[in-house]
């Protein structure tokens, strides 16, 4: 498949999963929203990885390429890296733990830090 192709379909679902979260704010579903915010975030960098020709195995694995390539190098700010690893935390404390909830101050503050991080990512392409 074509790579300009690919990049475009994964920026689209970075983008779909954004509006996705918005709206699970709107409802109050934080669980839900904050798995939203993350896969928004994880779908940009995907199509910055297969732009640049970079690959990760696991989710781990994207984080330390993101360092690697794009904080490292200095086309990120370095908050972005601390961003993404701590909605990671978030998202696997979403899907995962079955005693502690996502609350809603921790998605309103992951919110707009989503929407820049997507929007970061997506200028560099």
């Amino acid at each position: 498949m074509d790579i300009e192709l690919l990049v475009k379909l994964q920026k689209e679902k970075a983008y779909r999963f954004l509006q996705e979260a918005d709206d699970m704010v709107e409802q109050g579903r934080w669980n839900l929203a904050s798995n939203r915010y993350y896969y928004a975030c994880y779908h940009i960098i995907q199509a910055a990885f297969i732009k640049n020709g970079v690959s990760a195995k696991s989710h781990d694995g994207t984080l330390t390429e993101l360092g690697r390539h794009f904080i490292l190098r200095g086309l990120i700010d370095k908050k972005y890296g601390r961003f993404f690893a701590r909605i990671i935390q978030l998202r696997l404390k979403a899907d995962y733990n079955s005693i502690a909830e996502v609350s809603e101050s921790e998605v309103l503050e992951m919110s707009p830090l989503s929407h820049d991080f997507v929007k970061c990512i997506a200028a560099m392409q």
